[in-house]
Formats: C-alpha cells, structure tokens, sequence
C-alpha cells in the first residue's frame, strides 16, 4: 500500500516539469526554471519568483518561514539572503518521540547507535549526523519513496526523502528535537535548476535550523526554499503527503 501512494506522490510532483536528469539521483522531480539575473551571483541575496496555479496557498505555506511573501500575477515573490530559520513552533514530544515513520526505536536504526558513537563519540552533534546519513546511504536512487527511517537503515538507499527521514530519526535518537521538511532545491550551477526536495530542520534552543544529509551544498542556505513540514508521522503518513507534495507542482521558478 505504502509504494502504492509513493508512486502516486511521485506523479503529483513530476507535473511541475520535466523529469530529473538521469545523474540527478537524490531529487524528487525537476521543475521548469528561468534565470533572469542580470549577473550570476553566489547563493547570498537570491530573489524568486514562483509561479503557481494556488499562488495563496503557497503563500500561506511559504509564510510559515518567510514574513509576508509578496502576491504577484500568477504567484508569489520573495527574498533569501540566507535559509530563513524560524522559532515557531516551539519544539515539543512530537519533534523528538519515535514514530511509525521515524522509528528510531527500531532495533535497525538502534544499531546505527555503535557506528555513530565509534565515529564521532557519545555526543554527536547534528552536522555530524549529517555526515553520518550522507555517507551511510551509499545506493542514491530514486526506487524508494519516502521509505520509514527503519526502512532506509536496512537498505541503505534512497533519494532525498531517505536521507530525510533517517537523519531526522538519527537526530530524536540522539535527544535533538527535529522535523522533515519538503520544498525546493534551486542550483545556481549553470544551467540553473530547480528540484522538489527534501531535507531537515533541527530545534538548536532559539530557532529551528536546516541541515541536508544529501550534502548537495556545504550549508543549507538562500538555495533551500521550505515549503511544508511532514506533520503526520502515522501509518497514513504517506496519504498525508499528497496534499504538501502538491506544493511543488509549480508551474515555473524564476531566479531573479
């Protein structure tokens, strides 16, 4: 049943453009793009511009993070200078308690326990789970889809999403209050490119903070562009995900 709806969260998210290159193996889906700098620039001070057939909606979403995202034709507009950490919601049980998808209660994902404290000592800290899950997950493909962090310990593959959900469960085993989060990918590589992707927010005390087990950039950055957190974590986690997926059906992103 769980692959049944993965496929059909692959289908909702593909119809925002054509599919990923074949190289690009840790994406969920390619999205039409238009780089409309006047000069290429590093990752600091981007503006985008997303258009989007329910422009309110994601603005709704996107102002969970960003103050006011701006209303055009056709969609929304906004600035990154930098990833736009946020302080709501405090975090509280539901951002550090396993779950049907984070299981770290597992006997799978506990055994990663060894490793990690072998590597990095009895107190890792959360770029040093983010290591972990990069290197950890050596088959990087997109067969799975939004497999249980208990999953991904086993098979030690995936895309995005696995690396998602075994860093978030690697950082509640280890006491960090965390989340998953899904959104865009925008690369600045020429051609620039835009991705449905999904990554990591963890709770440091003031404010939640990004962190990619993908490492497709030193830090998660103004590149990073958050549009939902995966709130249920139950059995249905994955009907759940249709209606956030449904964000990055988006119809062009403009880098501007």
């Amino acid at each position: 049943m769980l692959r049944v709806y993965a496929g059909l969260l692959s289908l909702v998210i593909l119809t925002g453009g054509s599919p990923a290159a074949a190289d690009d193996t840790l994406f969920l889906g390619q999205i039409r793009v238009e780089d409309a700098r006047a000069v290429a620039t590093g990752s600091a001070g981007l503006r985008y511009r997303i258009m989007h057939e329910n422009a309110a909606a994601l603005g709704t979403q996107l102002g969970r993070w960003i103050h006011q995202p701006e209303t055009v034709e056709g969609g929304i507009t906004f600035s990154l200078n930098a990833y736009p950490v946020t302080r709501t919601p405090t975090a509280d049980d539901r951002h550090r308690t396993a779950s049907f998808l984070i299981d770290y209660t597992e006997p799978a994902v506990q055994a990663l326990a060894g490793p990690i404290e072998q590597q990095y000592g009895k107190l890792p800290s959360p770029d040093d789970l983010e290591q972990f899950v990069h290197d950890y997950i050596v088959d990087k493909n997109v067969a799975h889809g939004f497999d249980v962090a208990s999953m991904v310990a086993k098979s030690r593959a995936g895309d995005c999403t696995e690396h998602a959900v075994l860093l978030t469960a690697l950082l509640r085993m280890s006491g960090y209050a965390a989340r998953t989060i899904t959104g865009l990918y925008v690369s600045l590589d020429a051609p620039v490119a835009a991705y449905g992707h999904a990554w990591v927010e963890y709770h440091n005390g003031h404010d939640w903070s990004g962190l990619d087990g993908t490492r497709i950039s030193e830090t998660v950055g103004a590149q990073h562009i958050p549009l939902d957190v995966v709130e249920n974590e139950t059995i249905g986690y994955a009907m759940g995900l249709i209606g956030s997926l449904q964000m990055l059906a988006i119809e062009r992103v403009i880098v501007e």
